[in-house]
């Protein structure tokens, strides 16, 4: 039973065969999820597959409330902050602190720094040496 709800190779599917794969195995009426996931995609196909990019194994698309909180001043700027949350107390407490900030002369940012830290990894198969030497150097990029 769980090596017919385990799959190898699913991200290379089609959305379709994606979308088969999971009604079929974890669904008892598949095709009406089939239906229902089906009902929430883009009608225009070009923005669809803008969608689709957004991430990995996209099946569908979830709708949820676009709301905003407005009274936002960030230097000195007034803004109208949109918000994709479920919950109404984030966007009402988001606004009410805006509103407060507002009248105290909103909120200022500052510029610390501009250098990131990162990391790479990477394999090298040639002279060890010639890379030690180099290290420091290309550390600096």
């Amino acid at each position: 039973m769980l090596d017919k709800k385990t799959i190898s190779g699913f991200s290379k599917l089609n959305k379709r065969g994606k979308i088969k794969w999971i009604v079929e195995n974890f669904f008892k009426d598949p095709e009406s999820v089939m239906w229902e996931l089906m009902s929430y995609w883009h009608s225009n196909e070009e923005q669809q597959k803008i969608l689709d990019n957004f991430s990995e194994n996209t099946i569908s698309n979830f709708p949820m409330p676009y709301g905003v909180a407005p009274n936002f001043v960030i230097d000195d700027k007034p803004y109208c902050i949109p918000m994709v949350i479920e919950e109404s107390s984030v966007v009402a407490a988001a606004s009410s602190a805006a509103k407060f900030w507002m009248s105290r002369g909103g909120f200022k940012t500052e510029i610390l720094g501009t250098r990131k830290l990162g990391q790479v990894h990477f394999q090298w198969f040639g002279n060890t040496d010639k890379l030690r030497y180099h290290f420091d150097e290309l550390r600096q990029k």
